[in-house]
């Protein structure tokens, strides 16, 4: 802030309803109270804030999300109880969501349970959804982008608008429901064929209510992800009827922003309780060129963390590697 209180950053839209680039950040030293506090006004009102040329490092980039919130550490303790060997088991708040392994390969056709598992990221969904205690911030930063032109975007949709835009008789008919999520229906859907032998039935499932209030704007969320297998009371096929109507409006091309990924060092911040997003499978990079790409996820702290779940039973949903 300035000396007369004056905001210190700038948000530059981009788009017409949500998601802006944030300029005026120093991220070579540690960020003030009262910067933090600009960006997570900023957050909270435009859902996606990226920051170019960031040039965070493992250890600034774990320190920076610490200082917006508690660190979910479930994605690495997850995929490590699964088999997966991590890049950097030193510092467990850094997820790894490059194309290569614990050995700088590029991941292949040789490691299938990951590759197909990553179909799952191609699906719009929330973090962490499909555990009784939700993540709020996402930060993901670009370390070694592959050519411009290559593929690799990363694209966000606008729950909020989406649900503000909704006839009055479907909000009406969706206040009260409670979605059933589960990580190994999103991976079902991304890979059909490679996890046809998982039942998602078989795992428990986290419940959030379908719309959910967003404390920090005070506006309702859409809270729809490809986590979620069921509606209280009903089944599987009862609930996609309502689901696929819900998909269907939310998918329209109005409510959602791509980010183009422009030079290592940039980042983008989401809040996982205001926006969808997914990873792209359009480009050629694959398994040609290194896309290495490190996230961290902060734990929600909102009276909505804990949506229909029971905060004394943290459970944590697991990674299936169940085969014939």
């Amino acid at each position: 802030m300035g000396s007369l209180g004056e905001p210190s950053l700038t948000f530059k839209p981009l788009h017409p309803t949500f998601g802006a680039a944030v300029e005026g950040v120093d991220f070579s030293k540690p960020v003030p109270a009262e910067v933090l506090e600009e960006i997570k006004k900023g957050a909270d009102r435009f859902g996606v804030l990226v920051f170019r040329g960031a040039h965070l490092n493992n250890e600034t980039h774990i320190d920076f999300s610490k200082s917006l919130g508690d660190p979910n550490l479930y994605d690495v303790s997850a995929h490590i109880k699964a088999g997966r060997k991590m890049r950097f088991p030193e510092q467990p708040e850094i997820f790894d969501v490059s194309n290569v392994d614990d050995k700088g390969n590029i991941v292949t056709d040789a490691d299938p349970a990951r590759k197909e598992g990553n179909k799952g990221n191609f699906l719009w969904h929330a973090d962490m959804v499909y555990n009784p205690r939700r993540a709020l911030y996402s930060l993901l930063r670009a370390v070694e982008l592959p050519p411009k032109g290559s593929g690799g975007e990363t694209q966000y949709l606008d729950s909020r608008t989406a649900y503000d835009e909704l006839p009055q008789d479907l909000k009406d008919e969706i206040e009260p429901l409670i979605t059933n999520n589960s990580l190994m229906h999103n991976r079902k859907l991304g890979s059909p064929e490679f996890f046809k032998h998982i039942e998602p039935l078989d795992q428990p499932m986290a419940r959030y209510k379908l719309v959910a209030p967003h404390e920090g704007s005070g506006r309702k969320n859409l809270y729809m992800t490809t986590y979620a297998h069921h509606l209280d009371g009903k089944t599987w096929e009862e609930s996609k009827i309502l689901f696929d109507r819900l998909w269907d409006h939310l998918i329209q091309e109005k409510y959602i922003l791509t980010i183009y990924w422009d030079n290592n060092g940039d980042m983008v911040m989401w809040d996982n309780t205001a926006v969808l997003h997914r990873a792209t499978s359009t480009g050629s990079y694959g398994e040609k060129y290194v896309r290495d790409m490190r996230r961290t996820t902060t734990k929600d702290n909102s009276a909505y963390s804990w949506g229909e779940n029971d905060p004394n039973d943290p459970w944590e949903a697991g990674i299936s590697q169940k085969r014939p």
